[in-house]
């Protein structure tokens, strides 16, 4: 791949830095330093991107927390200006550098987080049969983050990289921490994974043995002394006497093959093969390659298991045929449902507590534990089936969109995001209510969605809509207003754009335009 230039041009903008800005405070308002921020945004934006192309930005220090839970561990928290800064940094070559990783290596890129990597598990062993992936090996990076070289990094972004400003402000990122990368930084989290990505591959390839005669037959000698030292049983006796050409062509057929069934999830490698004797020599070679090439370390705690001793990963256990829940986050779930119990706390408020762990576990095949602890019945469930029932004569639930499904954005296209509004009505939710506890109002619309406009610069362009009607739920007392207020069902059909705005206060809106 062709490294990339011209990256300052496109980062050094005023609406990049907008861009920036409005990415990390997402869902964050409401603390202190990002309002302090956002008080004088524009002066603030206009500083940082002055010090991004003069090459003057120097990273603020870090301030050190100590954290217990899920283990303990030292976490850095930034200032707003850097997290800002380095947000506009990667948006231009954000996507682009996590085109690089590989698809097995799904940690660090948006939308693929701990359950896509669950789920991509859970598909490669049901779709496998289980001879061919009976063997599993966990490798587990020592301080994956603390230990990551600086120079070895810096010589991956420039295989990549090579504008001179850019290359500065990520030089200066790197070494503004003495111990590897920072952890809980967005920075860190794509560097994290460039800096593994060429080993994935290469581990993908058995280490190109199949490159250098000389590693192969240094390797193949010892799968077959491996083979003879480690004979334990009558298949494995049977596997021998077939000779030593035999388990010869057996160990190129599995170079030739590569570890089809290798992955990583940013420090957890796993790698699983049907052949235990060569898993090991593959352990071998990706501890040798890590400390020697990448200067990291493999945990000793590392062992090759059956698969059906199941696998410890991602706070699930992974089983061939079934997914469960780690032990102790069963037994941190129990705990907490049997103190609210106990506390004299209703069914429904202990669900409403108890959310986010029940949440976990409905991923795994927890429907008797669930049902057990009387939480089968979640919340969501409960406010999904009030929803179904269709606010227009006519109209069916399927029809129902999300509201942020037609919302335009700041810096969308308003032709992409053209409604017909047909009709609403106001009414009392079902599902939201006030600090009194009496029901907040809601705004039902009906509209169709367009499809594409003709001759949009005259002054009567023609809108062609989409076939089919929907409805959309919304909360927004700007729109209600709008809906009591300025305008009437007399006014209806017409065509109108719900835009979203951010008032002073930093609080997002909608409103009809």
């Amino acid at each position: 791949m062709k490294r990339k230039g011209h990256i300052s041009s496109a980062v050094a903008t005023p609406e990049n830095f907008e861009r920036g800005f409005r990415g990390y405070s997402a869902n964050k308002y409401g603390r202190h330093d990002i309002d302090r921020f956002a008080e004088n945004l524009e002066q603030n934006l206009a500083e940082l991107l002055r010090a991004y192309a003069t090459c003057s930005y120097r990273t603020s220090g870090y301030e050190p927390k100590e954290v217990f839970k899920p283990k303990h561990r030292i976490v850095h928290k930034s200032k707003v200006r850097d997290h800002v800064i380095q947000w506009s940094a990667m948006l231009p070559v954000e996507r682009w550098l996590m085109d690089t990783f590989h698809h097995r290596s799904p940690a660090c890129v948006p939308g693929r987080g701990t359950h896509f990597f669950v789920r991509q598990e859970m598909e490669e062993l049901r779709r496998c049969s289980q001879d061919e992936v009976y063997y599993f090996v966990q490798l587990d990076v020592h301080h994956y983050f603390e230990n990551i070289d600086h120079t070895i990094m810096k010589e991956r972004i420039r295989s990549k990289i090579k504008d001179p400003v850019h290359l500065h402000f990520l030089d200066e990122f790197i070494d503004s921490f003495s111990s590897g990368l920072v952890l809980g930084v967005k920075l860190s989290q794509i560097l994290s994974g460039m800096y593994l990505a060429p080993f994935d591959r290469l581990a993908i390839r058995c280490f190109g043995l199949s490159d250098d005669i000389d590693k192969l037959r240094y390797w193949q000698g010892r799968y077959v002394s491996d083979c003879l030292l480690t004979c334990r049983t009558e298949e494995q006796a049977a596997e021998l006497s077939k000779g030593v050409d035999y388990l010869n062509r057996k160990f190129e057929g599995y170079v030739r093959e590569g570890l089809r069934h290798y992955s990583r999830f940013a420090d957890n490698i796993v790698i699983k093969h049907r052949d235990k004797t060569f898993l090991h020599l593959m352990v071998e070679l990706s501890v040798l390659i890590l400390a020697r090439d990448y200067h990291l370390q493999i945990n000793r705690s590392w062992n090759v298991r059956p698969m059906w001793t199941g696998n410890d990963l991602c706070g699930y256990v992974f089983y061939h045929d079934r997914l469960m829940l780690r032990k102790r986050n069963k037994k941190a779930l129990c705990r907490q449902v049997a103190r609210l119990r106990k506390k004299g706390y209703s069914e429904r408020d202990i669900r409403l507590k108890c959310a986010s762990r029940v949440g976990f576990a409905s991923h795994a095949d927890t429907r008797n534990l669930l049902k057990s602890l009387n939480m089968e019945k979640r919340l969501g469930k409960v406010i999904k089936n009030r929803r179904k029932k269709a606010p227009f004569e006519g109209m069916t639930p399927e029809q129902k969109r999300s509201i942020e499904d037609i919302v335009c954005y700041p810096d969308g296209n308003e032709n992409e995001k053209l409604i017909l509004l047909l009709d609403y009505r106001i009414d009392d939710s079902v599902i939201e209510k006030n600090d009194d506890g009496s029901p907040r109002q809601r705004i039902a619309i009906r509209y169709k969605v367009i499809d594409h406009v003709d001759n949009p610069e005259s002054e009567s362009p023609a809108y062609v809509w989409k076939d089919g009607e929907y409805y959309s739920f919304s909360g927004s007392k700007v729109m209600i207003d709008q809906a009591t207020e300025d305008f009437s069902t007399a006014d209806l059909p017409t065509v109108t754009v719900i835009k979203e705005f951010i008032n002073k206060q930093r609080k997002k809106f909608y409103k009809f335009t």
